[in-house]
């Protein structure tokens, strides 16, 4: 599908563009010695009761017992005052529960204010929250720590807390086991059942893009399912989830709803993931009991660095072919469902619903779906959306009867604004029945840049220490070096995406081993930290290209320093592989030399290391963009999409006609992560035919972006291995 905009319209959407319950590193956590606690009472035999009960997929998986409180200052906790500062403190235990979370109502911090939330062991810290990490909601859901005991930690500056700043409204008791046995995991990494198969084992490029809709919701605290972003046919960027109606049914609900963003393992089978990019609360636009779907639209536009894409959808009455589904199985990571034939249009199994409002998947061939799959969408072959999961029977060991309710009958159950999809979704009244997806941010990674000096062509290399040494020059070793920084030439004004390195090496010693990864300002040496995010060894495996974002881009004027620092709970002190990151080949002069190591005291160039003294450059490259404001695009008009692209799908070539006259052009060519594979400029070339070749790009889905003087032409190209 073509599209094209007129470069000079752009539309400033900063108040929506913000990470979703954004943490700060304000201040610290006081973590003080607490004696006395406030005691959530839950009746043992309650919560027993419902860890026996099968839960059926028809309503959300409940995992705690959400209990409503009125805790504040005024009633709860203690105050501790210092010469700046004024400090809540609410130690909340419930005997018994496996993690505990909060909602935080009234949610009105003032400026200067921040909020920590912690386990007593400190395994898990949240925070800090101040009144940026929510869009203006009157309220805050917190992810849960782990175990029976929390502290809510809230700093107020001066002498006073402002009168309905801060509260508690509700206390949720886990029951299910909300973390994995070492108190580390998120949600419910690895519960699902043994037929699941893991997103991440799947190479189709359909299922890739698709993926970036998915999100897991947390709702009011107690309760998961799964939603997907979906796309409108008006000009309009707008935040819509797609849900079931029995996972969100209020406004209440959605407020306090935690929307997650590609929870998925890292690679086939990989671990849990520590860094869940997520947004906090929405407001509904339309739902219906009847067939059992909630519209809502996040309270903000998720960033560019959650890489949405909001689905595109076929409201036809034709079948689809076959059908796939992504899902959060009992919260688990993305998991896959395919059904390599047609489903069936039936009505659901239980009465209360509309006739023949559902789509009937007969028997999964791949996987299954489960408690906390509910409001799943399911896609057809071309990868567009047909419905949403209901419920239904199918189990790892029956894996069929599978009702998902069709998009289709969504649209014209009712005429009530409301009650039915047509005024979201089709905000123009085009009467469209098939809508393509969206890539809110594909004209700004269209126009990306990775900026390093590692050459892009080069493998790396790392160097091992020699007995009785141990670890690798670019890692933690016997030296004792554990921090790293490479430089990177940037000039102008422009945004960082997120980091790409390449890992040589990386194991741990325990589970709480960790790298953290930094930007410095630059200089003649690293200066201060702009951004830094960690992320644990057992997410990064040897011989990956690792991407790591900061929840956010970071703005940059100058040259500027990018690196990582090693952290073992244990120091190791034997000989034994550690975490590395590849360099390149020694340069000639050390005046070229781009990389850093810190020995404890100070910064130094790689060139006087002491034990593997070169000039070279870390495999270190920064993803720049020119800034992450939503393009508001004109949609074509009639008589005006002229860009022809053929053949398409294609082999080894594409061509792209125009028959304007277009004094300079540039053509970037990306994939389905937004990482830049081809990139040209041309003067002169139309009218013509411009011919690309791409024979050494991977069979799989591509996207361009075709600039013609003033006017930007953008769609998907298909490469495939041959006819």
């Amino acid at each position: 599908m073509k599209g094209q905009l007129i470069i000079s319209i752009l539309f400033f959407l900063s108040s929506l563009i913000l990470q979703g319950q954004q943490e700060f590193p304000e201040g610290r956590a006081l973590f003080p010695s607490v004696d006395n606690w406030h005691e959530i009472s839950v009746d043992p035999l309650q919560a027993e009761a419902l860890r026996a009960i099968d839960q059926p997929k028809g309503q959300p998986w409940q995992f705690a017992i959400p209990v409503k409180v009125s805790l504040n200052p005024r009633n709860s906790g203690f105050i501790v005052r210092n010469d700046k500062e004024t400090v809540w403190i609410l130690p909340v235990s419930s005997k018994g529960a496996l993690s505990l979370n909060l909602i935080l109502s009234p949610f009105r911090l003032p400026e200067g204010a921040y909020i920590y939330i912690y386990d007593p062991d400190r395994e898990i810290v949240r925070g800090a929250f101040t009144r940026a990490s929510t869009a203006g909601t009157r309220s805050l859901p917190v992810m849960p720590v782990p175990g029976d005991r929390l502290v809510l930690e809230c700093h107020f500056p001066g002498s006073h807390i402002p009168e309905n700043s801060i509260g508690v409204s509700q206390v949720a008791h886990d029951f299910a086991g909300f973390f994995g046995p070492d108190g580390i995991k998120d949600f419910y990494y690895g519960r699902s059942d043994y037929c699941e198969v893991d997103f991440n084992c799947s190479a189709n490029q359909n299922y890739l893009m698709a993926s970036r809709s998915v999100v897991r919701l947390l709702v009011a605290g107690a309760e998961l399912c799964t939603g997907v972003l979906v796309n409108n046919t008006g000009n309009e960027y707008k935040a819509y989830v797609l849900t079931a109606n029995h996972c969100i049914e209020n406004d209440e609900h959605a407020e306090n709803t935690i929307f997650a963003f590609n929870y998925k393992s890292p690679w086939c089978d990989g671990p849990d993931v520590t860094n869940i990019h997520s947004l906090t609360g929405a407001v509904v636009r339309a739902e219906n009991s009847d067939i059992d779907f909630t519209l809502v639209e996040l309270n903000q536009f998720p960033s560019m660095v959650y890489r949405p894409y909001f689905s595109g959808w076929d409201i036809t009455s034709t079948p689809p072919t076959n059908t796939f589904s992504l899902h959060h199985p009992e919260g688990d990571v993305m998991k896959l469902s395919i059904d390599d034939n047609a489903p069936m249009s039936t009505s659901y199994p239980v009465s209360g619903f509309i006739t023949l409002g559902f789509w009937r998947v007969l028997r999964w061939e791949t996987g299954t779906t489960e408690p906390g799959s509910s409001g799943g969408p399911l896609f057809d072959q071309n990868g567009r959306l047909r419905g949403t999961l209901t419920g239904g029977g199918a189990t790892c060991s029956d894996p069929t009867n599978d009702y998902f309710a069709k998009l289709s009958r969504m649209f014209n159950v009712t005429t009530v604004v409301s009650s039915h999809l047509r005024p979201w979704l089709d905000p123009a009244g085009t009467g469209a029945t098939v809508a393509a997806g969206r890539d809110p941010y594909g004209y700004n990674l269209s126009r990306s840049d990775t900026l390093g000096v590692f050459p892009a062509s080069a493998s790396g290399t790392t160097d091992s220490y020699p007995s009785p040494g141990w670890g690798f020059s670019t890692g933690n070793n016997s030296d004792g070096l554990m921090r790293y920084a490479e430089y990177i030439p940037f000039t102008g004004t422009g945004e960082i995406a997120w980091l790409r390195l390449r890992v040589a090496a990386s194991s741990l010693l325990s589970a709480t081993d960790s790298v953290r990864f930094y930007i410095w300002s630059g200089g003649s040496q690293p200066g201060p930290v702009i951004a830094s995010r960690k992320l644990k060894l057992g997410e990064i495996r040897s011989g990956q290209v690792l991407e790591i974002d900061f929840g956010r881009n970071i703005k940059v004027t100058a040259p500027f320093y990018a690196g990582y620092s090693v952290y073992y709970r244990t120091p190791p002190d034997q000989p034994q592989p550690q975490f590395a990151v590849m360099h390149s080949s020694p340069w000639p002069t050390s005046t070229q030399n781009t990389a850093w190591f810190h020995d404890g005291s100070e910064w130094k160039p790689f060139n006087i290391h002491p034990s593997f003294p070169m000039s070279v450059s870390l495999a270190v490259n920064a993803v720049m963009v020119e800034n992450s404001v939503l393009n508001m695009t004109e949609e074509p008009k009639p008589g005006t999409d002229r860009l022809e692209v053929f053949p398409n799908p294609f082999i080894s070539s594409v061509c792209f006609r125009l028959e304007d006259s277009v004094s300079e052009s540039t053509l970037t060519i990306y994939d389905h992560l937004g990482r830049v594979v081809l990139s040209a400029e041309y003067k002169n070339i139309f009218p013509g035919i411009l011919p690309v070749e791409m024979d050494g790009l991977a069979s799989g889905v591509y996207h361009y972006g075709l600039r013609a003087d003033s006017i930007y032409y953008s769609g998907t190209l298909i490469k495939t291995d041959s006819k």
